[in-house]
Order: structure tokens, then C-alpha cells, then sequence
């Protein structure tokens, strides 16, 4: 059964930011997921900020603040994004907000 989970990770300059998380088949031992930070805007869009995620076959870290996005693999599981993005989600706000304001 396939695990999905909402965080709210606090405020950062006027906007609310949360984690996204989704394990398939679950948390146990997940095969497939993906960890992602994003933020909710005053129009009740959720923009992405940073993903870790297996969509492409291998666990790679879009930085989706970045014009010249580049998927960048990595060595991490799902806890170890989770901790990751946990830990760093001011960091990549920031870099968004230089990005696009």
C-alpha cells in the first residue's frame, strides 16, 4: 500500500512551506518514493521547490529552483531524503526566492 504524508515545515519569509512524502509499496521498505518541498501560494497553487525522488529509474535531487535544472543522482533512501530535505528547506527556499522572487 502505497504511504503519502503532508508536513507543514513552517514559514519562511510571508509563505508556508511543507513536505510532501510518498512510498510505494509503503514505509517499510520502499522500492519507489519521492520527497519534496514545496509551498502553498495566495492563489492555492503548490509550487516545487527541491525533489528527491526514483521517477526515473535511479534516486536523483531536482533542484527545481535552478533555470538549468540538472537531475543529479544521489546516493540516499527514502529516510535518508526525508532527513535531508528535513533538515535543508530554508536553504532551498532561499535559493528559490533569489531565483524568482
Amino acid at each position: 500500500m502505497t504511504y503519502e504524508d503532508r508536513q507543514r515545515l513552517g514559514p519562511h519569509r510571508g509563505e508556508v512551506y511543507y513536505l510532501y512524502l510518498r512510498a510505494e509499496p509503503g514505509l517499510n521498505d520502499p522500492e519507489e518514493f519521492a520527497v519534496v518541498v514545496f509551498r502553498d501560494t495566495t492563489e492555492g497553487e503548490n509550487v516545487q521547490i527541491a525533489r528527491i525522488d526514483t521517477e526515473h529509474g535511479y534516486t536523483h535531487f531536482d533542484r527545481l529552483y535552478r533555470r538549468d535544472q540538472a537531475k543529479d543522482p544521489v546516493s540516499m533512501d527514502f529516510w535518508d531524503a526525508w532527513e535531508h530535505m528535513k533538515s535543508n528547506w530554508r536553504t532551498y527556499a532561499r535559493s528559490y526566492e533569489q531565483e524568482f522572487g
